[in-house]
């Protein structure tokens, strides 16, 4: 005699396929939390409201950061250099005849240490440039702000002189700015105008041949002779 099912009673498959989907809801839920909860922290952490679990800082090294730059930066909080302790050199790359000898007249006339006027060995077609080494920034800085364009290029030269070249753009339309313009402004901090780098940042190029004399280079003094013996 067979026994009748009894009423309520479920298949042994059916008790496992519903096992298995609560254990798969379950696994689901935990990692859904997981993950959230590693989100929020996440975001707390690049935020700065909440620590990370380094000690060490996470940083790019120097000299990493990769950048299409070559602008050496202005020192920082520093105002422009007198004139009379700019020395600057004129050259003419154009073919306009005395370019540099009226730009040199007027740099003189307002203070500049102006130490000749050339033609350039080579053609430059922008406005003007300004040559100068590691120790001559803010000089460079200085002297750009006489102009509405310059283009500013590191070169190997060890002291303060600058070659400022004419290009053929300042010959077609001349940028020196008035001396009452308001960018020339003496108790203004000395300021880049796109991205720049530091002054080992940046990788100089060769000076020219000839550089400029230095009359502000500090002259050894004699030595004074001995006492003759009497």
């Amino acid at each position: 005699m067979t026994d009748a099912p009894t009423p309520g009673k479920v298949k042994p498959a059916s008790v496992t396929r519903r096992r298995r989907r609560e254990r798969q809801l379950v696994v689901f839920g935990v990692v859904i939390i997981v993950l959230t909860a590693l989100t929020i922290a996440s975001l707390a952490i690049y935020r700065g409201s909440a620590d990370g679990p380094f000690s060490v800082a996470i940083h790019t090294p120097a000299g990493v950061i990769k950048t299409e730059s070559n602008l050496v930066c202005p020192p920082p909080d520093t105002k422009p250099v007198a004139a009379d302790q700019v020395v600057v050199r004129v050259n003419n790359a154009t073919e306009t005849s005395g370019l540099a000898g009226t730009t040199a007249t007027a740099l003189d006339s307002r203070g500049f240490r102006v130490v000749g006027s050339q033609n350039w060995s080579r053609t430059y077609d922008g406005t003007v440039r300004i040559l100068f080494g590691e120790n001559g920034v803010a000089e460079a800085y200085t002297l750009a702000l006489q102009f509405t364009a310059a283009e500013l290029t590191l070169d190997q030269r060890e002291d303060v002189t600058l070659d400022l070249i004419l290009g053929e753009a300042y010959a077609t339309s001349p940028g020196l700015r008035s001396e009452s313009a308001p960018e020339l402004d003496p108790e203004l901090n000395l300021s880049a105008s796109e991205t720049c780098l530091p002054v080992d940042g940046v990788e100089a190029r060769l000076a020219p041949g000839d550089l400029p004399a230095n009359p502000l280079a500090t002259i050894s003094p004699e030595p004074s002779p001995e006492p003759s013996e009497g």
